[in-house]
C-alpha cells in the first residue's frame, strides 16, 4: 500500500466496539452469527441519522476493507436500498450506515435484509455507532476508529472476541496481533494510536477471502 494511500486510511477510518463488559459470544467464529453476506461488492450508504462526524470515518474504513480483501469493490450509495432484487429488481445496499442510540454496546450490525435467492445470506446490514456512548468515553477519536472497523467487520462476516475476558479470548486465533475485532472500550486493549484499532489481523482476513474468491 502507497504511504499517501495508508495516511489517507488512518485518517478517515472510525470502528466499532461492544462496551466492555458485555459478555461476548463464543470467539472466532466464521461467518459472524451464521449469516454471511452477499458474495458481490460491498456497497454502503449512510442513512439521514449520520452526522458529518461520524461520517469521516467511514470512507477509509471502507477503502481499507476493500484493500485489505478480496472482496470487489465497496461502491458508496447515494440513498440506500433497504429492498432485495425479489421486490425492485436490485439486491440491498450491503452497509447501512446510522448514528443511534444502542443500549450498552458502541455499536452492532444486525442482519435486516436476506438475499432474495438465498434466505440463509445476508443482502444488507444495519451498521450502528453509538455516538452518544463513544463521545463519553476517555478517547473519542480512536473509539470511532475502531469502533466503525469493528462493526465493518461483522458486515464482512468477520466475528469479535474479547481480550477483556477472564480468561482472555485469543485475538482472532492464538498467536495472531489484536486487531479491531477485539471488543471493549479502545484505552483498555491496547495503545489507541496503534494500527490495530484500523486493521484486520491476518487470521480474520484469511476468514473472509475464501468467501469472495
Amino acid at each position: 500500500m502507497h504511504k499517501s494511500r495508508k495516511l489517507a486510511l488512518m485518517a478517515g477510518m472510525t470502528v466499532i466496539t461492544v462496551v466492555a463488559g458485555a459478555v461476548p459470544a463464543a470467539a472466532d467464529q466464521w461467518p459472524f452469527d451464521g449469516v454471511p453476506p452477499d458474495k458481490s461488492t460491498h456497497s454502503y450508504c449512510y442513512t439521514s441519522s449520520v452526522d458529518s462526524t461520524l461520517k469521516s470515518y467511514i470512507p477509509g474504513a471502507m477503502n481499507y476493507l476493500a484493500d485489505a480483501t478480496t472482496i470487489p469493490g465497496v461502491p458508496l450509495h447515494a440513498t440506500c436500498d433497504t429492498k432485495n432484487s425479489n421486490e425492485d429488481g436490485d439486491p440491498a445496499t450491503d452497509v447501512a450506515w446510522f448514528k443511534i442510540w444502542i443500549d450498552g454496546a458502541y455499536g452492532e450490525a444486525p442482519c435486516k435484509v436476506r438475499t432474495a435467492s438465498n434466505s440463509s445470506i445476508c443482502d444488507q446490514r444495519f451498521a450502528k455507532i453509538n455516538s452518544s456512548v463513544i463521545e463519553a468515553g476517555p478517547d473519542a477519536h480512536h473509539q470511532y476508529i475502531k469502533t466503525v472497523c469493528h462493526e465493518l467487520g461483522h458486515t464482512a462476516g468477520l466475528d469479535h472476541y474479547s481480550p477483556l475476558a477472564s480468561p482472555p479470548e485469543p485475538p482472532g486465533a492464538f498467536g495472531q496481533p489484536q486487531d479491531c475485532m477485539a471488543s471493549g472500550e479502545v484505552t483498555r486493549i491496547g495503545s489507541p494510536s496503534g494500527s490495530w484499532t484500523w486493521t484486520y489481523n491476518q487470521h480474520h482476513i484469511n476468514d473472509a477471502n475464501p468467501w469472495w474468491a
